[in-house]
């Protein structure tokens, strides 16, 4: 059976960001990052069949991923002209 980890884009009260599975939650973490650390964890403890979804401050749940934070390819910067000034 597949789980999904859920980690919403804003915490919950003052108590911090929720980890849910299945509605509920299974744990609560002091950052954003920590939920999210915390849900790769617990996926990857389960193996294949678990998944994270995250919230985007869009408010659109989307599948996680590792290449969530960085493009696939990394557009070249333009060319810069540096001048002297004296």
């Amino acid at each position: 059976m597949a789980h999904v980890y859920e980690v919403p884009y804003f915490p919950e009260d003052d108590l911090g960001w929720p980890v849910r599975m299945g509605g509920r939650i299974v744990t609560r973490c002091e950052s954003r990052i920590d939920a999210l650390a915390a849900a790769v964890t617990r996926a990857a403890a389960e193996g294949g069949g678990a998944s994270i979804g995250i919230e985007g401050a869009d408010g659109v749940w989307r599948p996680f991923g590792s290449d969530a934070k960085r493009p696939s390819l990394i557009p070249a910067l333009p060319p810069r002209r540096f001048s002297v000034v004296r």
